[in-house]
C-alpha cells in the first residue's frame, strides 16, 4: 500500500511527493518541524506540538498563516488515510523555494510537508531498560527551537549506536543538558524527581511538560535544574522522554549501573501514570479529531 502524503495544500502519494532542489530547507536546514505520537491510534497532545510548531515560525521569522485546525483536520485525514495505530505525524515547513543565498529571500511561499509513519517498538526496552552514554553537547545554543538542524543530534545518536547504547545524554559547561532525541531525567529519592529547566540548551518537550504536570499532580517533587554526570551516576533511577518513547527507563550511563542494572518502581510508576494519561484522554481526543 503506498501511503499518503501531504504537501502544499494537497495529499498525494508518498512516493510521488516532491520538493525543490532550492527549498531552503533543503539547502540550509531553514525549517521548523514537529513530530507527534499515535499509540492505539490515539494523537498525543496534538494542541500542545500545534502551539509549538507556530511558536517556532515565530523564532525563526518564516511567515506563515497558522491555522491550526486546518492541521487537525489533514491529520486525521491522514491517519485514517494510511491506517496509522501506533506510529507518528511528521510536519515539517520551510521557507520556501528561493535562490541559493543566506539572507531571507524578500518574497518567499514556505514548503508544508506531513506525513506519518508506522512504528514497531521493542516492548523489551521497557521492560528492561536501556544504556545510554556521555557525550560533550556540540549544538548551537537555540536548542529550544526545534529546527531540522540535527546534524549534531544524529552524530550522537549515531554514536550511541556504535558503542551498544540507545542513546547519548549531552554534557554542556559539566551538566546534562538532555539526549540526542529526548529529554533526561534522575531520581534523587522516592518522591524527587530532576530534570533540567526549560531554557536555551535543551528543547521543551512536550512529553517532559506532560510528565511534570503528571508528577505534580500526583505529589511528586519537582526539580527542574541543572545536573551533572556524578548525580547522574549516583541517582536513584533514571528515564528518559520523547513523543515517540514515551517513558523510558534508563538502567546503565556510561558503565554504571543504575538501579541495580533494572527499571525502578519509581519509574514504573511514572511509566504507569503516562499510560493512564493516554488511556484517559482517549475518548477527548477522538471526540475532538472525530478519530474512530
Amino acid at each position: 500500500m503506498n501511503n499518503i502524503t501531504y504537501i502544499n495544500n494537497k495529499f498525494v502519494k508518498h512516493s510521488k511527493a516532491k520538493i525543490s532542489v532550492e527549498d531552503r530547507g533543503f539547502l540550509f536546514a531553514d525549517s521548523i518541524y514537529e513530530l507527534i505520537g499515535i499509540f492505539n491510534k490515539e494523537i498525543i497532545d496534538t494542541d500542545q506540538h500545534l502551539n509549538r510548531l507556530d511558536s517556532s515560525l515565530k523564532k525563526v521569522k518564516i511567515k506563515y498563516r497558522f491555522n491550526k485546525e486546518k492541521f487537525k483536520k489533514i491529520i486525521t485525514k491522514l491517519i485514517k488515510l494510511n491506517n496509522i495505530f501506533n506510529g507518528y505525524i511528521y510536519i515539517q515547513i520551510t521557507r520556501g523555494v528561493a535562490e541559493r543565498k543566506h539572507e531571507f529571500p524578500k518574497k518567499y511561499k514556505p514548503t508544508t510537508i506531513i506525513f506519518t509513519k508506522h512504528l514497531n517498538i521493542d516492548k523489551k526496552i521497557y521492560e528492561k531498560g536501556v544504556k545510554i552514554i556521555t557525550i560533550p553537547d556540540l549544538r548551537w545554543l537555540r536548542r529550544d527551537i526545534k529546527t531540522t538542524s540535527l546534524l549534531a543530534n544524529v552524530l550522537s545518536k549515531q554514536l550511541a549506536i556504535e558503542k551498544n547504547a540507545f542513546e547519548s545524554w549531552l554534557i554542556d559547561n559539566g551538566n546534562i543538558t538532555e539526549g540526542s532525541v529526548s529529554n533526561a531525567w534522575i531520581i534523587k529519592s522516592s518522591n524527587t524527581i530532576i530534570t533540567h529547566p526549560a531554557n536555551n540548551k535543551i528543547l521543551k518537550g512536550v512529553t517532559r511538560d506532560t510528565v511534570i504536570k503528571i508528577l505534580k499532580k500526583n505529589n511528586f517533587n519537582i526539580k527542574e535544574r541543572p545536573f551533572n554526570l556524578i548525580e547522574a551516576k549516583n541517582a536513584k533511577e533514571a528515564f528518559l522522554t520523547s513523543s515517540t518513547l514515551s517513558v523510558l527507563p534508563v538502567v546503565k550511563i556510561d558503565n554504571y549501573n543504575v538501579s541495580n542494572g533494572k527499571p525502578g518502581d519509581i519509574t514504573k510508576k511514572i511509566m504507569y501514570l503516562y499510560n493512564n494519561y493516554i488511556v484517559k484522554n482517549k475518548n477527548l481526543l477522538a471526540k475532538e479529531l472525530k478519530i474512530a
